[in-house]
């Protein structure tokens, strides 16, 4: 089992979607700008990160495709001190039947310019079958991913507080061992390292 590696003022996001009665999940981090991890805060990121995919993703997955909920942990102790589950239950507003779940297209999330880890990632699964000729997905549902994203980097301060929380990319190890604290950097860039599908990976890169 590996080991809690802990996020000063931070919190893990795991977004959980369906499909044809699999479960798939993107997982984000977060740090709390007002420096309070707390259960008010867990639940407005909760809140904010739900209502954000469901009006700003959602729509342009698959219909076959259902966002089920996003779950939050305070990730400052273990066992967190304070746990969100916001229950969402709605479909992918796409006409067109999804590609098989481990279709996906990876959008990449890279720090700032002192970031010394590799970029977090995200497998973007739901995929409509009329968005990708061959394995070449279109710009149509390469722009929503991406306007999805961007966005989260300004909406994520008003997830509660009066700064609220920033989304962050993060890294667990250093030359393979695991540190005792996780680093972090502020999310910065969204980049799609492939014009091309990309087999669904569960979660984030360390």
């Amino acid at each position: 089992m590996e080991p809690f590696v802990p996020l000063a003022l931070g919190a893990q996001v795991d977004i959980l979607y369906s499909m044809a009665g699999n479960i798939f999940e993107n997982r984000l981090w977060f740090i709390n700008r007002d420096l309070v991890v707390d259960q008010t805060t867990i639940d407005a990121l909760g809140v904010g990160v739900a209502s954000h995919f469901e009006t700003q993703l959602l729509p342009s997955l698959s219909s076959s495709c259902s966002l089920v909920r996003v779950d939050v942990r305070d990730w400052t102790q273990d066992p967190p001190g304070f746990i969100n589950i916001t229950n969402v239950f709605a479909a992918g507003g796409g006409n067109s039947d999804a590609h098989s779940a481990n279709v996906a297209i990876r959008v990449r999330f890279n720090g700032t310019s002192n970031q010394t880890f590799r970029d977090n990632s995200n497998f973007i699964g739901g995929i409509p079958k009329d968005q990708v000729v061959l394995n070449t997905y279109s710009d149509t549902i390469r722009d929503a991913i991406f306007e999805c994203y961007v966005d989260l980097i300004d909406d994520a301060p008003t997830f509660g507080g009066t700064a609220g929380w920033r989304w962050v990319i993060t890294s667990r190890q250093l030359n393979k061992v695991f540190r005792t604290s996780q680093e972090s950097s502020r999310t910065e860039d969204i980049l799609f390292p492939s014009p091309y599908t990309s087999p669904r990976r569960k979660r984030l890169p360390d």
